[in-house]
């Protein structure tokens, strides 16, 4: 399971990304970019693979942020969460950081995606933890890939970012409730891949949605009484 270093209630009310949120039927839920669905992040999706392509995304201070999130986070600034309101949409969030270790799973369809935990909360509930890439591992750079390796194998830990959401589940089985806690990446591709490539851990500063996950405000807070 990630491990929670730190963790604060944030509200975007002006945003300049790109990205919104669209919900579609029941407990259906997209991320978009100009109408167009780049990812289903809802509670019934069959699939954890979710093709897009975000490079004519718009980012102010590209620069600064994409350094920043490669040399790594340890606390989450004010400044530097004001700046990434030109890739967060409007909303309310849990602004938080995670050292995750990443383990990938392919599925015989051909979708990926990354464990990042499994905790028992009871006898009759259960966290299920992912990080969910938007794009292919194969349409990734090896050089790059290989450049966080040798990072992450000196105990660097550069810090992806996420959108993220928990949903509550009532399957028909051994558990009454799985909690699926899922992390939905807009950067770090490359070092996400690269720390599951070295099984080393590596940081996700996610932006949970109060507002969009299938969950209420005290299971909310209970994740976060579990993660501490």
């Amino acid at each position: 399971m990630s491990k929670l270093l730190s963790y604060k209630e944030i509200h975007i009310s002006s945003s300049t990304s790109p990205i919104e949120f669209k919900r579609a039927g029941y407990r259906q839920r997209f991320l978009t970019i100009e109408g167009k669905e780049i990812a289903n992040t809802g509670i019934d999706c069959e699939t954890c693979l979710f093709y897009a392509d975000v490079s004519g995304m718009d980012m102010k201070n590209a620069t600064k942020i994409s350094n920043k999130l490669n040399r790594g986070i340890n606390r989450l600034d004010q400044d530097f969460m004001s700046d990434l309101s030109c890739l967060i949409p409007k909303g309310h969030y849990i602004a938080t950081l995670l050292k995750v270790y990443p383990r990938m799973k392919r599925e015989a369809v051909g979708s990926e995606y990354y464990k990042a935990g499994l905790r028992n909360i009871s006898s009759m509930k259960k966290i299920e933890e992912y990080i969910v890439p938007i794009q292919s591992s194969e349409s990734l750079n090896h050089v790059a890939i290989n450049d966080y390796v040798e990072r992450v194998n000196v105990e660097e830990t550069p810090t992806a970012l996420s959108i993220s959401f928990l949903d509550i589940k009532y399957p028909l089985n051994y558990f009454d409730e799985i909690w699926v806690y899922s992390h939905f990446l807009l950067d770090g591709h490359h070092k996400m891949f690269a720390a599951n490539k070295a099984k080393k851990a590596i940081t996700l500063l996610s932006f949970l949605s109060i507002d969009e996950s299938f969950a209420n405000k005290e299971q909310l807070g209970n994740l976060f009484q579990v993660l501490t």
